[in-house]
């Protein structure tokens, strides 16, 4: 599957907004299963936007609930724990 430029930047952007892979597919206007088979094969261009644009959110998404952790959220200190407790290298 060849992508332009333009419709890898849809794939990160969209990704960073949780959409399915088969609603970008659509977007991009590609095969969705042809698109799913990149994302799997974890080798593609296209896998390595959608990646990163879900990384980035996930990214954004724990600096806002590590600072409302830090501002006594309890709901948001637990969730740090439990991204602490998994997080760590045995």
């Amino acid at each position: 599957m060849n992508l332009t430029e333009d419709q890898l930047k849809e794939i990160e952007s969209m990704a960073s907004l949780f959409f399915t892979p088969e609603e970008i597919a659509i977007n991009i206007e590609v095969d969705p299963e042809e698109f799913i088979t990149q994302l799997r094969a974890q080798s593609s261009e296209a896998f390595r936007r959608y990646t990163k644009g879900r990384l980035n959110s996930e990214v954004d998404l724990r600096k806002a609930i590590q600072q409302a952790a830090l501002h006594g959220s309890t709901p948001a200190q637990q969730m740090m724990r439990d991204w602490h407790n998994r997080s760590k290298y045995e």
